[in-house]
């Protein structure tokens, strides 16, 4: 609406700035013609009454008033002259012809007789003009001739040419405003492509970000002046990429539109919904009334991404993880609106997906938490890993408890010297992909301990390494940069083990990087088997060395009997297969027993000893060769 009426208004004024052109053009016009005419008319008439002065010059001489008038009766044949005088030297009237006005007086100053050329003049109508010429006789002057001329004919001219010039302009105006309507039409079609172009997403037909963000602030600012409560609601589609990856970019578009219009569905006239990023869609609910009616609109729109779309070649299933603000009342500045419901879409997305959080302090909080964390490990990367170390756990076997290799696991302590745990900063590197850089400083950092414990006398059996599923996104180009970082230190492939998790093993590019290890020689362990997915195929695929059963399954053995259940299944299982079973987390002689008892090859938790950092290991080492606890291989 506010589009066509300043169409409207610039259309107003396109047309009366034309008028005023067309107006100052024809009165230019018209004054160059009147003064171009007006100068012509005034020299063809001074002509004329110099020729009826001639003519009159021998009248004068012999003062004949009868040949004097003759030739004043002939002006009655010029359109111009409408009444003539001619006066002698001394200048009295000598003859006059159609001087009904009294215009001509019977005597004139014979010295200067413009003051009576100016008192006649002035009793003249507008259009007539007096023409006073001096006659002359061998050159002297023998009297003086007034005309009467009238310019009526020159102003016809001029309204039959200003009548023409108006015909011509309006004739060419309505030609041009026609040829010209059609451009206008097509130029507002274009523009009206371009404001939805520049306001409409082009795959979904909804409002795009910039759109969106501009009814956001009239939103906020109806909300406040209507006093009823609204909502804003960002959402992201869970597991769009991999819809992208399998099915194409083409399916990935009509996913898109699938999604909108099922939206669409769940929301009300009034209520506005944008697509303000790649997957990422955002719903502005008026007068929702309290935060359990907005929960029931997010439920609902989970609800409708449960059926699945028909993409090809394969039908898809996605999700929404969803952050929800209120407003006013948790805001009412736009900018804070749409950040607060990000953080809160992020943490909906980062407890399971599929699920919708309302922004509160808390989540604020962490977020900034999060962001504090991030910034002071990326300065610690770029300082060398300033504050970063690795600790060593040991791993023994079960029956004889001697040492068969070493866990290798991530430590920080920040500028303040205080330790963060590995639970707080692990997933934060892997979402923003620190992790990629801290795996390669971790490899590096334990390629210089194996050196120094290797110059201590100490040789560690094998080292078990963690690879995270950002890592394994890299492919083979991970494999390479663990095979360079290695053979610069001179370390051998066959010591050391590398753990994934089984959510990792269906990473992108995760089964090429497994390969890959396998193919240069490592050795692969599932790490915290039993807590997420996997299968008995992926175990075959990748020749797995080791299971490690997930701690959570450990802590309550032997008492639990389902725990003790599972465990014993998975150690039969592995025994099945030919990998060996790792037990974390064994904290007791009870559950070392249990899991010694039922064919554990390999325990490892605080019983046998604490993560620690490499010159400790060194002391560990000794002190339990020496008191027999456990004895550091030959």
């Amino acid at each position: 609406m506010e589009y066509r009426t300043h169409e409207r208004l610039t259309h107003r004024q396109n047309l009366m700035s034309t008028g005023l052109a067309l107006f100052i053009a024809f009165a230019l016009l018209l004054g160059y013609q009147y003064v171009s005419g007006r100068r012509q008319l005034s020299a063809e008439l001074n002509t004329e009454a110099a020729i009826i002065g001639a003519n009159c010059a021998a009248a004068l001489v012999f003062n004949d008033r009868q040949a004097a008038q003759e030739i004043l009766e002939a002006t009655r044949l010029s359109p111009w002259i409408l009444s003539g005088a001619l006066y002698r030297a001394d200048g009295k009237l000598l003859a006059s012809v159609n001087d009904f006005r009294r215009l001509f007086p019977q005597q004139i100053g014979d010295a200067d007789p413009s003051a009576s050329v100016d008192a006649a003049e002035a009793s003249l109508p507008i259009f007539n003009h007096l023409i006073a010429q001096q006659v002359f006789q061998d050159r002297a002057p023998v009297g003086t001739l007034m005309v009467v001329v009238t310019y009526e004919s020159l102003y016809v001219k001029m309204l039959e040419y200003l009548v023409g010039m108006v015909a011509i302009g309006t004739l060419a105006f309505l030609l041009t405003q026609r040829f010209t309507a059609g451009l206008r039409r097509k130029m507002a079609l274009t523009e009206e492509q371009l404001e939805q172009m520049a306001l409409y997403d082009r795959i979904t037909g909804l409002p795009n970000r910039r759109f969106f963000e501009r009814e956001l602030q009239r939103s906020t600012e109806r909300i406040q002046r209507e006093g009823k409560p609204g909502a804003l609601l960002l959402m992201d589609v869970d597991d769009f990429k991999k819809v992208n990856d399998l099915c194409g970019h083409v399916a990935g578009d009509h996913l898109l539109f699938m999604i909108t219009e099922r939206l669409k569905k769940t929301l009300r006239p009034q209520d506005i919904i944008a697509r303000v990023g790649g997957d990422e869609f955002a719903v502005i609910l008026y007068d929702v009334g309290s935060p359990e009616k907005t929960a029931m609109v997010a439920e609902s729109m989970i609800t409708a991404m449960a059926a699945p779309f028909a993409t090809t070649p394969v039908a898809s299933h996605v999700g929404l993880s969803i952050g929800i603000t209120m407003i006013p009342g948790d805001s009412d500045d736009p900018a804070t609106l749409m950040r607060w419901s990000e953080m809160a879409m992020y943490v909906a997305k980062s407890e399971g997906k599929n699920g919708y959080q309302f922004f509160s302090e808390e989540i604020n909080d962490k977020v900034h938490g999060e962001l504090h964390i991030e910034a002071d490990l990326r300065k610690a990367l770029r300082q060398q890993g300033r504050g970063l170390w690795v600790a060593y756990q040991p791993q023994v076997d079960t029956h004889t408890r001697r040492l068969v290799g070493v866990e290798a696991l991530m430590r920080w302590n920040n500028e303040n010297g205080q330790a963060v745990s590995p639970g707080e900063f692990i997933p934060i590197a892997e979402k923003t992909g620190l992790i990629t850089e801290l795996g390669g400083w971790l490899l590096n950092r334990i390629c210089e301990d194996l050196a120094a414990l290797r110059a201590d006398g100490i040789e560690l059996p094998k080292i078990s390494v963690n690879l995270s599923p950002r890592e394994l996104r890299e492919g083979k180009t991970i494999v390479d940069v663990v095979l360079q970082a290695l053979k610069r230190f001179g370390e051998k492939v066959d010591h050391f083990q590398f753990e994934v998790t089984e959510n990792a093993l269906l990473a992108d590019n995760g089964p090429e990087a497994l390969n890959a290890l396998r193919q240069a020689g490592f050795a692969l362990a599932i790490d915290d088997f039993g807590s997420g997915y996997s299968s008995l195929g992926y175990l075959k695929r990748f020749q797995v060395s080791a299971l490690k059963i997930d701690r959570q399954f450990i802590e309550r053995l032997p008492d639990d009997e389902e725990d003790a259940v599972i465990v014993t299944a998975v150690i039969q299982m592995s025994i099945a297969l030919g990998v060996k079973v790792v037990a974390e987390g064994v904290e007791t002689e009870a559950q070392a027993e249990f899991l010694s008892r039922h064919g554990c090859d390999v325990l490892q938790g605080y019983l046998t000893g604490r993560p620690m950092p490499p010159n400790e290991l060194a002391s560990f080492l000794r002190a339990a060769e020496r008191t027999g606890r456990a004895v550091s291989p030959p």
